[in-house]
């Protein structure tokens, strides 16, 4: 059988009494339900059967409720089956006390229905396809309900749809379940299960159909996909294009599907449809963090600046600490996505004590996907570095930089296992426009390790060194400090370092690390308790690890985890209130 089916009691008749106005009345009902059955099946039973529902109606005449007692049985040996007991023992019965009506469901479930054979066969092109070799064995010997497992139809239809949906995913969206049957044998409780499903034809790319374009050029939509024609199909491909294009900051929106249609499976087509943005945008913006207390932000975009798919944004961004303007032109996305920028920035900070003013020009060329980035960077800049009571520095860089991401973890917004890495490389030379040479060389991770389903430990850590005889002449970013609410929390925002007077400035060394526990109290809300270590210092010796701890809360929204954490610096005595967003990495 392809399913297992049940008749649905009186529900019409019973509909109707629902809604038919009845006089009001304060006498009790003159009919009562017990149930005498397993505390395993009793909420299944008392949810579904209509005896249950309908047992505080005092409305409801002798002969409806005949009825609904007939049906009981009928209705129960439903519901078990679905559970996996096909063959219960069920008895209801009926007996007057004085007016009173007394209605007695007893039932023994009976042993559980398991699985005693399978029989999963894949037919169809898959079977000649040479690059699917042994595919069709991998997909039957992954068929969830094998032997001696438990039998629902809740996992007797899980388990079609994860067949279904490994072909379709994957290769072949036209696949289909061309024959299916479960029998159980109610002597033994033992379910014989025979599946054959159909992959139909492999599907291989062809050409872009593309809806909603106007305004860009095509090469855009174009140079973004990262799978060709020809090429098999695979889901994947289409949800990673899809976020390229999203993310790509010409369009509002973006959907991309592919032509099921077997009869055009050599050469499907990929049907893209966007919506863009106008041809200039304007972005305001507001936020308070526990770093830098409360901030705005406003940009201007312009797109198809000097050539078509070229774009320009200038962004202002002010808090109490840190204020920055800078202007980038983005060029058209090349094929295979990389894309080349070049920009001009100036900024100004006054932390600890140690007054910033930089600018700069830079050339990038990176590479995004959401579990990879490369970023190569040219940047020319002049600094000013002037600590409070401390003499001034003025330094100029010529430096070029690298950097590598990954991110292997379930889910981006929410990640409950996994791993993220960032490695950096850069430098710059005396003899190049530079003040002083030096290597910088950095890491960070973070490694989520899951102890249950509710439980998990974050395990991350950072270091980095600058290799130079000594940090004067060296630009401020490419230096260490610590502390704040993605370093070691309980301290203030960048206050471990090298003090120089009363200000602390940046070090040619950093080590920090963290290990936090987290529980799920609820869906949308967890907490978390956690250790912090780490410093920033110029030489070796002077590199001793500071402690922060304390807990937290974690409120889990749609644009990840919102983290609110009460820190104590183990050094200083005092606590600070860190609030960020998204997992510390």
């Amino acid at each position: 059988m392809s399913g297992i089916r049940y008749s649905v009691p009186v529900a019409l008749l019973l509909a109707a009494l629902s809604w038919y106005p009845m006089p009001a009345s304060s006498a009790e009902p003159g009919w009562q339900v017990e149930l005498d059955a397993p505390e395993d099946i009793r909420p299944l039973l008392e949810q579904h059967l209509e005896l249950f529902r309908f047992q505080n109606r005092e409305d409801l005449d002798e002969d409806i409720v005949a009825r609904l007692a007939a049906r009981a049985g009928e209705d129960a040996r439903a519901l078990l089956a679905t559970a996996g007991h096909f063959s219960p023992d069920i008895r209801v019965d009926s007996r007057r006390e004085g007016a009173f009506t007394l209605l007695l469901i007893v039932v023994r479930p009976g042993p559980r229905a398991t699985v005693a054979s399978t029989d999963v066969r894949v037919i169809g092109a898959i079977v000649k396809e040479s690059s699917d070799a042994g595919r069709p064995e991998r997909l039957s010997r992954r068929w969830r309900l094998r032997p001696g497992t438990t039998f629902t139809q809740a996992d007797w239809d899980g388990a079609k749809e994860a067949l279904l949906r490994d072909l379709q995913l994957d290769g072949y969206p036209a696949a289909r379940i061309s024959a299916s049957r479960a029998e159980v044998d109610p002597a033994t409780a033992g379910v014989e299960i025979a599946v054959t499903v159909d992959s139909g034809p492999l599907f291989r790319y062809g050409e872009l159909q593309i809806e909603g374009l106007e305004r860009y050029p095509r090469a855009l939509v174009d140079n973004l996909r990262r799978f060709h024609p020809g090429q098999s199909y695979r889901h994947e491909d289409l949800l990673r294009y899809q976020s390229a294009l999203q993310s790509s900051g010409f369009f509002s929106s973006a959907s991309v599907d592919i032509d099921s249609d077997p009869a055009n499976a050599d050469a499907a087509t990929v049907r893209v449809l966007v919506t863009e943005y106008p041809a200039m945008k304007i972005d305001l913006g507001a936020g308070i963090s526990t770093d830098n207390g409360p901030r705005g932000e406003a940009s201007f975009t312009r797109y198809n600046t000097f050539r078509p798919g070229w774009q320009s944004i200038t962004r202002l961004r002010a808090d109490f600490k840190e204020q920055s303007l800078n202007s980038e032109l983005a060029l058209l996305p090349e094929p295979g996505g990389w894309r080349n920028r070049f920009g001009v920035e100036a900024s100004r900070s006054d932390i600890e004590d140690l007054l910033i003013r930089r600018f700069g020009l830079i050339a990038q060329r990176s590479w995004r996907s959401p579990e990879r980035e490369l970023d190569w960077s040219l940047k020319l800049q002049t600094e000013e570095q002037a600590p409070t009571a401390g003499p001034v520095d003025n330094i100029d860089a010529l430096t070029l930089n690298y950097s590598w991401t990954r991110r292997r973890v379930d889910d981006l917004l929410r990640p409950r296992r996994g791993h993220m890495i960032n490695l950096q490389l850069g430098g710059a030379s005396e003899s190049l426009l530079s003040t002083r040479s030096f290597t910088r060389a950095y890491g960070r991770g973070l490694y989520i390790l899951p102890l249950s389903r509710r439980d998990r430990l974050h395990l991350r850590g950072e270091a980095g060194a600058v290799f130079s005889d000594e940090r004067k002449g060296i630009p401020s970013e490419f230096l260490f400090r610590a502390g704040g609410d993605q370093s070691v929390r309980g301290y203030d925002y960048r206050s471990l370092g090298v003090r120089e007077g009363s200000a602390i400035v940046g070090g040619r060394l950093l080590a920090a690390a963290t290990l936090e526990y987290q529980r799920d109290l609820t869906r949308e809300w967890g907490a978390a308790v956690f250790i912090d270590a780490g410093n920033a210092a110029d030489k070796r010796s002077g590199l001793r690890p500071v402690y922060g701890y304390g807990f937290g809360v974690r409120w889990i929204t749609p644009a990840g985890s919102l983290n609110l954490d009460l820190a104590r610096g183990h050094e200083t005595g005092q606590f600070r209130i860190h609030f960020t967003l998204g997992a510390r990495f």
